[in-house]
């Protein structure tokens, strides 16, 4: 993921934008406007260029720039609001408080077609979303529930489809993932689509699993779609016990969207096995009709798999 944060793009380091804990999805936009190919250096000053004009907006009344992140064509993730940030860009108060927005810098004419580059971006922005923001599992576009048409027909079309990344690229093996605060061993692993087993063994990290800011990790070959962890036993599962299999137990909670219960500050993987976690667990179990017979909360082998596939 080549993530921008605000503030290497201009913007004050934190968003003023109101809290929120968790969303249904994610919301796909584009400009709307006349947008041409570019360097990859003139797109930080375009974002800026965003930003400004939100703030310049006195009917809207922003108070940031409008979307959580900004895609370029180039597949960079530019920090908007973030996570756990209203989004101002929906169309309505309910909108915005309802789902994430996501903006690439895509437009009506010019560049209306979006690159690989851009829908892996795209791509990376949902599942940051997810992963740091508590998103659920929905993607849809601003046309969805909203009169417009916005995010045009190419780049819905992708959204229709599902929002794959295409040809399942990832990040480069052998390449380097900078730890940034508030990452987890196993959030890292999902954002890097590769088995959290191989991505601690790749840099020799092991229990309690810590890692640094500032760290950086090599990346792995291997992906997460194939055989998961193996199942760490029953006994990992414990109310109020701590154990590292909960955390990669918590990535496949929120990679399924299976997080509507939580604190109040949306669901944050974790190692502690708490009420929150088993009621999550039980959503999933309830979910699948191999397991919504006995949907008691506790994983067992095949809802370890299940969730970790």
């Amino acid at each position: 993921m080549k993530f921008i944060q605000r503030e290497d793009w201009g913007a004050p380091a934190t968003s003023p934008a109101a809290y929120l804990a968790s969303a249904h999805g994610v919301k796909i936009h584009y400009l709307g406007a006349p947008y041409s190919s570019r360097a990859h250096g003139s797109c930080p000053a375009y974002v800026r260029g965003i930003r400004a004009e939100h703030l310049a907006n006195t009917v809207e009344n922003y108070v940031d720039i409008a979307y959580s992140a900004v895609v370029c064509e180039h597949g960079y993730v530019y920090e908007g609001r973030g996570a756990h940030k209203r989004t101002g860009a929906n169309g309505n108060q309910d909108l915005n408080v309802r789902d994430y927005a996501v903006c690439a810098l895509l437009g009506d004419s010019g560049l209306t077609k979006p690159p690989d580059a851009m829908l892996s971006g795209l791509r990376d922005a949902i599942e940051w979303l997810r992963q740091d923001g508590a998103a659920g599992s929905w993607i849809g576009g601003h046309r969805d529930g909203y009169a417009t048409l916005c995010p045009g027909d190419p780049l819905y079309a992708w959204v229709e489809d599902g929002a794959p990344r295409p040809g399942g690229a990832t990040e480069p093996a052998g390449g380097t993932y900078t730890v940034r605060a508030g990452d987890t061993l196993a959030a890292i692993a999902r954002r890097l689509d590769v088995s959290w087993p191989d991505l601690a063994s790749a840099n020799g990290i092991r229990a309690p699993y810590t890692i640094h800011p500032g760290q950086a990790l090599k990346i792995p070959a291997g992906g997460i779609g194939g055989t998961p962890p193996p199942f760490p036993g029953t006994g990992a599962f414990v109310l109020g016990r701590s154990n590292p299999a909960v955390t990669v137990l918590d990535g496949g909670l929120i990679r399924h969207g299976f997080t509507r219960h939580h604190d109040g500050n949306g669901y944050q993987p974790g190692p502690v096995f708490t009420t929150y976690t088993r009621d999550n667990v039980v959503d999933f179990q309830r979910s699948r009709p191999e397991l919504a017979g006995d949907a008691d909360g506790y994983p067992g082998p095949l809802t370890w798999q299940l969730l970790l596939s």
